[in-house]
Order: structure tokens, then sequence, then C-alpha cells
């Protein structure tokens, strides 16, 4: 004669799922927090991008004679590429007399961008004098 056991060893089909789940809602936050770290990364070397273009165009401005550093306020745009995209950095520069003197000049400039619909500026200031 012989005698039929239960064979109780192994998952249920309930099991599985339930273990499928868990791990699928691990997954996707995963992803989510590459997404942030990727996201971060990006606006990071948008920021250093834009200082750059900042120091290059305020190294233009201060290599400029004292005299048509009033003359040269202005708007431009500079286009960068970064790890294969292209930006645009709209760029602003002014220049103002310091405390009523004409031997001394305020020159800032101001460069804008923004990302993912945040704008976001850098600004930088310098004295130039005669």
């Amino acid at each position: 004669m012989k005698i039929l056991t239960s064979n109780k060893s192994g998952f249920t089909l309930v099991e599985v799922l339930v273990a499928m789940v868990i791990m699928l809602v691990g997954l996707l936050g995963l992803l989510q927090s590459i997404n942030i770290a990727m996201a971060h990364n990006v606006r990071n070397q948008l920021r250093e991008e834009a200082t750059s273009v900042g120091e290059r165009v305020m190294n233009d401005f201060r290599a400029m004679p004292f005299d048509l550093i009033t003359a040269t306020s202005g708007h431009q745009t500079v286009t960068s590429k970064l790890k294969g995209f292209s930006k645009s950095f709209d760029v602003t520069r002014t220049a103002r007399s310091v405390g009523g003197s004409l031997d001394s000049r305020e020159v800032e400039v101001v460069v804008n961008w923004s990302y993912r619909n945040m704008p976001t500026q850098h600004r930088v200031k310098s004295i130039r004098t005669r």
C-alpha cells in the first residue's frame, strides 16, 4: 500500500507575488534615487560652466582699456556644449562709477540660465581703476 504525503516544501504563488512586489518597490526607489543623483550632477555641471563663462567674460571686460568700459554695457548669449547637449547662458555686462569717482568703475557680469524651469544666476563683480 502506498501512502500519499503532501509536499509542504516550496513557496506558494501568493508568497512569490508578494516577494516580487517588494522587490519592485525597492527597485523603483533605487531608480528614483539614480534619477535625482543625475539631476544634481547636471545642475552642478551647469553651474560650473556658468561660472567659467562669467569668469571668461569678466576677464575680457577687465582687459579692455579703462575709457571703453563705460560704453560696453550689454547683453549677449553664450552657448556651451555639455555632455552631448547644448545650453544657452544669457550674459549681462554692466559698469558704473564707484563713489562718484571718474577713476574707478565697478564692473559686473551676470550669467542667467535655467534647468527644469528653475532660473538660476551667477554674478561676478570687480573694481577697475585707472
